[in-house]
């Protein structure tokens, strides 16, 4: 094969990779402009919530004829709490299947990159034309286009106990004051497999991802 079909393969896998990269950022977004409503709306449930525990409805002459109002009232809340804990989750699960898609549209893309590296070569990795940039320079985009939604704060393995479905709002109503939409992941992912190395030097790809994972398992 010559080095004209590698080079065409990636760059066919470069050409549908980045619309598909486009449009996860478009989804990513919207879904961002809808949370910070719904957490308005949880925030101030939790201090709704916290105001009517606070207060001694007995000492109220004119709420004494209800004595299970404040139970009622708890009920309401914490109802109209899990319903909008619902709406921020359908959120979470599209920010976190935008990551998954765009992590795996570049995967293939290295995959495919890593095939041919061999038989590439280092010119033709490097060289640009008037109307496209470098296949290095792409790659180096996706990665670093990946690793933002890798890093970005969307909850996964462990969320904050008020999003926990039963009792949620009620059993952490001060906690909702400090929620927005991007968590602190607690267990972080090791780094990308593929350096820029791998791109700049196709002879050193597979050597150089071998170590990194050794080294990452000792």
């Amino acid at each position: 094969m010559t080095q004209d079909g590698p080079l065409f393969a990636v760059q066919e896998a470069l050409r549908k990779c980045f619309p598909v990269v486009e449009e996860q950022q478009g989804l990513w977004q919207s879904t961002l402009r809808d949370c910070p409503p719904l957490l308005t709306s949880l925030s101030n449930l939790a201090e709704q919530l916290q105001a009517a525990q606070n207060l001694r409805f007995e000492d109220v002459p004119s709420l004494r004829a209800f004595p299970d109002l404040k139970e009622r009232l708890k009920r309401k809340q914490l109802a109209a709490g899990d319903i909008v804990l619902d709406k921020l989750w359908e959120r979470l699960d599209a920010l976190l299947k935008v990551r998954d898609v765009v992590s795996s549209h570049v995967e293939r893309v290295l995959q495919i990159y890593e095939q041919h590296a061999d038989a590439l070569g280092v010119d033709a990795v490097l060289q640009a034309s008037a109307t496209s940039p470098s296949v290095a320079e792409m790659l180096e985009w996706l990665q670093d286009i990946e690793r933002h939604y890798r890093n970005s704060k969307v909850p996964e393995e462990e969320v904050p106990p008020v999003l926990d479905r039963v009792g949620r709002l009620g059993k952490h109503p001060s906690f909702a004051h400090s929620l927005g939409p991007n968590f602190r992941r607690r267990t972080p992912r090791p780094c990308t497999r593929y350096p820029i190395e791998c791109f700049l030097l196709p002879g050193r790809v597979k050597k150089l991802c071998v170590s990194l994972e050794t080294r990452g398992h000792s």
